[in-house]
């Protein structure tokens, strides 16, 4: 087998790009501590920040009778798979009391692609959100007359959006645009940690770099304040958090964890796909790719475990809003992330766009105890499925244009008969490691994952016997039986 070369021009480009990056990550507002402890230092303590909802009145009688949920999306973006494990509130709340849906999708592992996917349930072929910016996409190139806005807001919910929208939402004219069935509006015209506008029901806000500015805790205190207002009628409401995008950057409350002396820990991210070695039997993108520093991916990895503190902050924040006015059975709250990432899986460093499991699978989970018994479910779910499924339960059918299909007959019986398999795809992106991956489309089941790019190359994985993605088997003869099956039900997925 054969290893890819590389020149020293390539070495030297590489190095610097990785330094940049890296400064980039730890550029905080403030100085940063080193990985080290203070010695003789006492562990940094650590618990969940709540903010707290401004009135304690409870939801009204008749809110309480009527049958019909309210319905919470927390959205995060770029979270990778594991992390969920390392947010207290999510792992020991949403995931131990609600259904943790473990073979948990997206159809597209890119932002604003699978963004417009869960806005409308449909696939990224048909609602033509390509990529992140024009002329493939970006906002401007969503239709956003018929969402699930629109569709909840027709059947009487009170309907909100806080934190971040779709890529390129700042191009929209004019600014500060307020999309078709949000009742309350208040997203990052420019997609920040500090220093950022938010268009606030069409008023442009400004914040600045003090630690009340951080992005999350506004997008929290928006959402705790709405469920306050908002207790006597049902409700739908998004919940985007920025967090952990890079520059992976954290409120300033959660410095001191993650790091050698804290009350949280983590070991340095590693499987075996991390840092592939021979990826000779890999598209040649991959095997031309440069791979950042071991120390640099670990660094990281810690930063986004930070930022993703203050989602968990939000969720805390939530749960606590519920129970103060009393809508804690009366609410699902669904979590997500918009996309996977690699943390140094194949050889990539942090990036999504793949076909590998760290870019498609993303923590998927509905938490709705009162509704709900806790479970581990293992059928195949996708983003393409929450547009549909929010209809189900607010009592009214989704248009025929969606893709997906509603979770609800899931979630009421787990012994339903289910869909069997998934259909990926990808649109080389305007810039980064995603421009040079080629269209590729893909189907998975739950024993092999087929991948064809548009470059004529192949992949096949057997992912019962190898679950980490490490021998591409197209092309060999005694898995042709098997490709061409897969090679037919792309045909049938791509037509959907």
């Amino acid at each position: 087998m054969k290893n890819s070369k590389r020149t020293h021009k390539s070495k030297l480009k590489s190095a610097l790009l990785a330094s940049l990056f890296i400064l980039a990550a730890c550029a905080q507002p403030t100085p940063t501590p080193t990985e080290a402890p203070t010695s003789g230092a006492d562990p940094a303590p650590y618990s969940a920040t709540i903010f707290d909802v401004k009135s304690d009145a409870k939801a009204s009688q008749s809110r309480l009778d009527d049958e019909r949920p309210n319905i919470i999306f927390v959205l995060t973006d770029d979270q990778p798979y594991e992390t969920v494990q390392y947010m207290p509130t999510v792992r020991d709340v949403l995931m131990k009391d609600g259904v943790n849906f473990e073979n948990g999708f997206v159809t597209t592992p890119l932002c604003c692609p699978s963004r417009s996917s869960i806005l409308t349930g449909e696939y990224a072929h048909n609602h033509q959100v390509l990529t992140n910016r024009m002329p493939l996409g970006g906002a401007p190139k969503l239709d956003d007359s018929s969402t699930i806005a629109t569709w909840m807001n027709d059947a009487g919910y009170r309907t909100a959006y806080y934190g971040k929208y779709l890529n390129a939402y700042e191009d929209l004219k004019p600014y500060g645009y307020v999309p078709p069935g949000w009742d309350e509006w208040a997203t990052l015209l420019d997609a920040a940690f500090y220093n950022y506008n938010i268009s606030v029901n069409g008023n442009v806000e400004t914040h600045g770099d003090t630690p009340e500015d951080f992005c999350a805790d506004i997008t929290t205190r928006n959402a705790v304040d709405f469920i306050a207002e908002s207790k006597d009628e049902p409700f739908f409401m998004v919940v985007g958090y920025y967090n952990p995008h890079s520059p992976y950057f954290w409120a300033q409350r959660h410095d001191e964890q993650f790091r050698a002396n804290s009350a949280l820990t983590a070991e340095p991210y590693r499987n075996p796909s991390f840092m592939e070695g021979d990826r000779s039997d890999k598209p040649q993108y991959l095997q031309d790719l440069n791979s950042i520093a071991v120390s640099k991916i670990d660094i990281t990895y810690k930063q986004i475990l930070r930022s993703l503190l203050s989602v968990d902050d939000g969720v805390a924040s939530i749960l606590n809003a519920l129970d103060k006015t009393g809508l804690r059975e009366k609410t699902i709250i669904v979590y997500l992330s918009d996309n996977g990432l690699t943390v140094g899986d194949h050889g990539f460093g942090l990036t999504k766009n793949c076909a590998y499991e760290s870019c498609i699978r993303v923590p998927f989970i509905m938490y709705a105890p009162g509704m709900f018994p806790a479970r581990t479910e293992s059928s195949f779910v996708a983003n393409i499925d929450l547009a549909p499924t929010f209809a189900d339960l607010a009592g009214f059918t989704a248009p025929d244009t969606v893709d997906g299909t509603s979770l609800l007959p899931l979630l009421k019986n787990e012994n339903i008969t289910w869909r069997d398999d998934l259909l990926f795809e990808h649109w080389p992106t305007e810039d980064g490691v995603g421009a040079d991956i080629p269209e590729f489309y893909a189907v998975r089941n739950a024993e092999w994952k087929y991948v064809e790019y548009s470059t004529g190359e192949k992949e096949l994985y057997d992912l019962v016997n190898d679950p980490y993605e490490l021998n591409n088997l197209a092309g060999q003869p005694e898995y042709a039986e098997m490709q061409a099956q897969l090679e037919q039900r792309l045909i049938e997925l791509k037509k959907e």
